[in-house]
């Protein structure tokens, strides 16, 4: 039951991407990367052989034990997005390099995984997470300060620093600004950093209850939980 549930979201996920591309006049299909945070390993298990590859953890030690309990005769790649908040003493614990970084929202934090991924002999990918909102209660870099933030990380040997990541407004927020608005600025300062580095290609930006806005807004990437899980969301 719970194979087919999954495997009938995703399919309509998917649909559902490919509509508000063409809706948008895009020709081009953003990633789809499936949140799988708090579920159980059958739902997460049901998710990859549905044939999802990207995938994304908020805690260090869900990912790595997502791997650890796989049976030994699977074995499609499988590319791990790391999009909790990024604490300093976690990530002397439990980092390893994995596919991406996705909530890189301070330089004190890029310089700290920075020296891990140097002493590790790669180049972490990174996603640097950008508070369009303004909410103070959130974290990420304000927009104002984006660009010295930028010219900062790219100067570290450890991370590549690959886009920015946005989160919509809280839909529960009756003072937050308006979808479309965050996510049309979050478009503008991503064409602005992809002019300052050319490896920012990235636009991560959109959830299960915005996607469709995220995508006509340019988003290159979107991030969905919810919705490939739950009952009814077809």
């Amino acid at each position: 039951m719970i194979a087919e549930r999954v495997a009938a979201n995703l399919a309509s996920v998917r649909r559902q991407i490919e509509e508000a591309v063409r809706a948008a006049g895009r020709s081009d299909l953003p990633r789809l990367v499936g949140v799988t945070k708090g579920r159980t390993f059958p739902e997460f298990f049901a998710l990859v052989s549905a044939g999802l590859s990207h995938l994304a953890e908020n805690r260090w030690e869900s990912w790595i034990s997502r791997i650890e309990e796989l049976p030994e005769e699977f074995s499609s790649p499988l590319f791990w997005h790391f999009i909790g908040p990024i604490q300093t003493r976690s990530l002397k614990r439990y980092y390893r390099p994995l596919y991406r970084i996705d909530t890189v929202d301070s330089l004190s934090h890029a310089e700290a995984l920075s020296r891990l991924a140097a002493s590790s002999g790669i180049r972490q990918g990174v996603l640097i997470e950008v508070n369009v909102c303004r909410d103070p209660g959130r974290t990420g870099i304000l927009p104002e300060a984006l660009v010295r933030e930028i010219d900062a990380m790219a100067a570290l040997p450890g991370i590549l620093c690959e886009g920015l990541m946005i989160m919509g407004p809280d839909p529960k927020d009756k003072g937050a600004p308006p979808v479309r608005e965050v996510f049309s600025e979050g478009q503008l300062l991503w064409r602005e950093a992809l002019k300052m580095l050319p490896t920012m290609k990235t636009l991560s930006m959109g959830m299960s209850e915005d996607f469709a806005e995220a995508i006509r807004c340019g988003s290159t990437e979107v991030r969905i939980g919810r919705i490939l899980f739950e009952e009814g969301t077809r």
